[in-house]
């Protein structure tokens, strides 16, 4: 199974519905919250030089900082390496694009295709597609993309099509448009 390569081999595997979230805390003591519709891949112990887990979906991560131990999240385009620092991926299979957003610390995001690397500062968000292509480094509204976590949706100039779909895995609905210019609506508040 590809998606386990280089996973230590006693692993558990977490999968939050859609309409769910979870708090979880790993053998290290890193703290991992799993947005709906998530699923994440780690071992009951941490063995070797690497800390790895797989994740599928979005997770917020507060790292334990361990400079000999490098913690990494792999997923279908990207891999991140960290020491110790709290940031968001965001890797639904589904969606187009895959995002890591720095609140805290720093990472280097490499792109699984190409093996494109960059570094990330606090408040930048590396944005990769998932059939590969250049990894993008931007400034964002860290409340925006990590509010989820607190319970909250943050929008800042989104379309409504955007909007739904959060909405849709947080609640466990379908959203279906009879206007198909209603998805471009764009909206800014918090809920």
């Amino acid at each position: 199974d590809t998606l386990t390569a280089g996973i230590e081999d006693t692993e558990n595997q977490l999968i939050v519905p859609r309409g769910g979230e979870y708090a979880i805390v790993l053998s290290d003591g890193t703290r991992v919250w799993l947005n709906s519709a998530s699923e994440l891949k780690y071992p009951v112990h941490f063995a070797g030089d690497m800390r790895r887990v797989y994740l599928k979906g979005e997770a917020y991560f507060q790292v334990t900082k361990d400079t000999a131990h490098p913690f990494r999240v792999e997923s279908e385009a990207q891999v991140v390496e960290v020491l110790g620092t709290q940031f968001n991926v965001y890797a639904y299979g589904h969606e187009e694009q895959t995002y890591t957003t720095l609140v805290e610390g720093k990472v280097a995001v490499t792109a699984s295709a190409s093996g494109q690397h960059v570094q990330l500062m606090p408040g930048q968000q590396a944005s990769l597609g998932r059939q590969g292509g250049e990894i993008v480094v931007g400034e964002v509204n860290i409340q925006q993309v990590v509010d989820w976590k607190n319970g909250m949706f943050v929008f800042d100039d989104l379309s409504l099509e955007a909007i739904l779909r959060k909405v849709a895995r947080w609640y466990d609905v379908e959203v279906f448009y009879r206007n198909q210019q209603a998805k471009a609506i764009v909206f800014k508040g918090n809920l």
